[in-house]
């Protein structure tokens, strides 16, 4: 199924570009367009340096980001820097305009927004959808999970910004055992979570923590959505990019029909 057709372009402009961790920013838009039409897993396209058409050398693509929260026409992306767009998107300043496309893909289904538990999995930056999941959830009566995992104490955002929006029922981990949270995957709680109540689970983050989830999911019998947004470049289905194999054979486009996806579709070993 193709992604929803509410997409707007338009000029963004930025109310805070701050740091959460040595390579994590938070950035915050004016943008009550994109704001009123997000919804949890679904993302946007972002420019914030020139155009191809004023061949001054910025990346030739806008970037595709979560969005992580929506509230007050504000519009809040949560984004690590990996390369030169992400760092040049971190040394934009307050009052400074970006072009913004979006929402674009498909998110969360409503019917699970709207159950009366989840548990959200956040591998490093795939913490930045869960906030717009848990708003949802809660809005409903409905309680969220969070397990959010690092590689690093470094690789972590505040723990005081964390506890803004995630509550008290939460759990980190940190691989090498600094840091906040305790040491281990973050699959190590979740498993002893889904053990004692198999509730949903949607979860971002690299392949080889959604490849585990998809495991879990499957033992467990618990239903599980993933993000797959990762190798995503134009965001509208032209590019193949981010074409990744199913399980029952074929392939599908994360941009459209995803990001968000059944964990248990993906044919993880060819991924």
């Amino acid at each position: 199924m193709a992604a929803e057709l509410d997409a707007v372009i338009t000029e963004a402009g930025v109310l805070d570009n701050r740091p959460l961790s040595a390579a994590t920013r938070l950035l915050v838009l004016d943008c009550p367009a994109v704001a009123r039409a997000a919804t949890p897993g679904r993302f946007v396209k972002l420019r914030a340096w020139p155009g191809p058409e004023e061949n001054l050398g910025g990346p030739l693509l806008d970037r595709p980001f979560s969005i992580h929260r929506a509230e007050g026409g504000q519009l809040s992306l949560l984004y690590r820097i990996v390369g030169p767009a992400t760092r040049l998107l971190s040394e934009v300043s307050p009052g400074a305009q970006v072009r913004l496309t979006g929402p674009l893909g498909r998110g969360l289904p409503e019917a699970l927004t709207r159950r009366s538990g989840l548990y959200l999995v956040a591998g490093g930056i795939g913490l930045a959808p869960m906030a717009l999941a848990r708003d949802w959830l809660a809005s409903a009566g409905g309680q969220a999970t969070l397990f959010y995992g690092e590689r690093t104490a470094a690789a972590q955002v505040e723990e005081s910004w964390l506890k803004t929006w995630a509550g008290q029922d939460w759990v980190a981990t940190v691989e090498d055992g600094s840091g906040y949270g305790r040491p281990g995957l973050v699959t190590e709680p979740l498993a002893q979570a889904l053990q004692r109540e198999a509730r949903p689970i949607f979860a971002c983050g690299p392949w080889p923590l959604l490849a585990a989830v998809a495991n879990l999911a499957r033992r467990y019998s618990a239903p599980a959505l993933v993000s797959v947004e990762a190798g995503m470049a134009c965001g509208l289905g032209v590019c193949l990019t981010c074409s990744l194999p199913l399980a029952v054979g074929g392939r599908f486009r994360a941009c459209q029909e995803g990001p968000v996806v059944d964990a248990l579709a993906v044919d993880w070993g060819a991924a």
